[in-house]
């Protein structure tokens, strides 16, 4: 009902984004596009249905008015596919996206610094890839970069210093862990002595393994790479997505010097650290550089890390859940089972719907068995049932690196909600073939709930402002608190004050 609408919305943006701002490993920056977007779209969205719902027929939707909301759905879908269009039109501006930015200079010793603090055990390797790649062997410039009052020597303080310039918000244990690393002394100094004994092994690393790659890729063993031996380096990698264009741009990219039509060891070496290759590295860095060997269905269902009792029950209470998604849904992280990738999405959407039918009856029963009310049922457990895949995709691209990505979907899985989630069902209902001419919706205080959400954007925009446009732990906290006060609003004005 409305009151699930209501709470999932509230849900899926305040606590969602709460989450991600908790859960994110760096302090992320937001760009105020998307959210401005996303946010106006939705509060036209919320309005018109006010409309339909408290004015034009109150209490009820009629067929056309379902579909008008249904067809708003893809005015958004429009305006997504014209999104740098409209940008342009808006700003004046070329919409630059960040994550199109290849990794390079400082930039990438950012990533390489946080991977070292967010996984010790490989923070070796992590920082390999992000600082040598981008210094280019250049010591002197990468100690330089580090040594900001140019006296010859690192210390804690320009360590933090450096992690604060690149929007990072280490803890005193992980500085500390950083600097005992790179003082082989222990003096609480790191000189440029030091720094070069880390850096020269950082680098022979770096350039065996480029030098490895290099040769996977150079089948015809002639020391230089051809344009087919390019594209079936790309294909391998992205086979969906390369094409001509882009092999052309690869091989044109890397060209220094001699022949167009042939890279040599050193132009590939350069090209490498800023290619689709080294992303993929970085992500194998960053998963532990581990090559897990398969296991079958099977293993993959037997308990693993079984230390304590809870372990062994909390297993035994979901081996139903995943013996069943495991048999009947591909899993496409299988070698040779991408292909199935579209069917594993089809049937976790049938999956989600059968969960969620038992659960909104379940949920029923058990309010009306406690004696609270449907509409705070739907308001709160409902409403966060039914937002969890959202709260997880969420977390999942915001400890990604992806803050606009993570906060777009919260919000644009609310329009999904109003624009799809309620007319599709409506519009089916009215044109199928009954006496029923209308849904009759049970929307008392509709407008009231209406306010809420956009009071709820407004605080949004004005938090996510207050904290400089960036994932703080603090806006987190305000996120939390908004989600809870508004919990208990709605419980007063449905025990109190009898007016929703």
């Amino acid at each position: 009902g409305f009151g699930t609408l209501v709470g999932s919305a509230v849900f899926n943006v305040l606590f969602v984004i709460g989450m991600c701002s908790i859960y994110s490993k760096d302090v992320l920056k937001l760009s105020w596009w998307p959210l401005f977007r996303d946010t106006l779209y939705y509060a036209v969205g919320l309005l018109v249905l006010a409309m339909f719902v408290g004015v034009v027929s109150p209490n009820k939707i009629e067929w056309w008015e379902a579909l008008i909301l249904f067809a708003m759905y893809f005015g958004y879908v429009l305006i997504m596919a014209y999104n740098r269009v409209l940008f342009k039109k808006i700003t004046g501006e070329e919409l630059v996206d960040p994550t199109e930015a290849k990794p390079g200079g400082f930039i990438a010793f950012r990533a390489g610094v946080i991977e070292l603090l967010t996984t010790p055990n490989v923070r070796f390797r992590k920082l390999g890839v992000g600082f040598i790649t981008s210094m280019a062997g250049d010591v002197d410039e990468a100690f330089d970069q580090v040594d900001k009052d140019r006296d010859g020597h690192i210390d804690k303080d320009e360590l933090r210093q450096v992690l604060s310039d690149m929007n990072f918000e280490p803890s005193e244990e992980e500085v500390e862990s950083f600097m005992n690393e790179l003082d082989e002394d222990k003096n609480g100094r790191v000189d440029k002595k030091e720094f070069k004994v880390w850096f020269v092994s950082q680098s022979n690393y770096v350039k065996n393994n480029i030098k490895r790659v290099f040769d996977e890729v150079d089948t015809s063993r002639d020391g230089v790479i051809g344009r087919g031996e390019m594209s079936a380096l790309l294909k391998r990698l992205a086979p969906q997505v390369i094409s001509e264009d882009d092999i052309t741009e690869a091989m044109e990219s890397c060209y220094q010097s001699g022949s167009k039509d042939t890279i040599s060891f050193e132009e590939f070496s350069d090209w490498y650290s800023q290619s689709l290759l080294y992303e993929k590295q970085k992500d194998l860095v960053e998963n532990d550089g581990a090559v897990k060997q398969e296991e079958s269905i099977l293993e993959s269902l037997s308990p693993k890390e079984v230390d304590s009792c809870m372990s062994y029950i909390r297993w035994l209470i979901l081996i139903p859940l995943h013996a069943t998604f495991a048999f009947t849904v591909p899993d496409v992280r299988r070698a040779g089972m991408g292909g199935y990738c579209y069917a594993a999405f089809v049937i976790s959407i049938c999956w989600i719907g059968v969960c969620s039918y038992f659960m909104v009856g379940w949920a029923t029963t058990i309010g009306e068995t406690l004696g609270i009310p449907v509409y705070i049922m739907g308001l709160t457990f409902l409403a966060a049932g039914t937002s969890v895949p959202d709260l997880l995709s969420s977390v999942i691209v915001a400890t990604r690196g992806f803050g606009d990505m993570a906060v777009s979907s919260s919000i644009g899985s609310n329009i999904f909600d109003i624009l799809v989630g309620l007319p599709v069902p409506w519009l089916a209902f009215t044109i199928y073939p009954n006496d029923e001419e209308f849904v009759y919706i049970a929307a008392d205080g509709v407008w009231l709930q209406i306010i809420i959400l956009l009071v709820m954007l407004v605080l949004i925009i004005v938090s996510v402002h207050l904290q400089g446009w960036k994932l703080t732990k603090t806006l987190g906290y305000f996120m939390f608190f908004f989600y809870f006060l508004f919990l208990a609003q709605a419980v007063l004005c449905e025990y109190v004050f009898d007016v929703c």
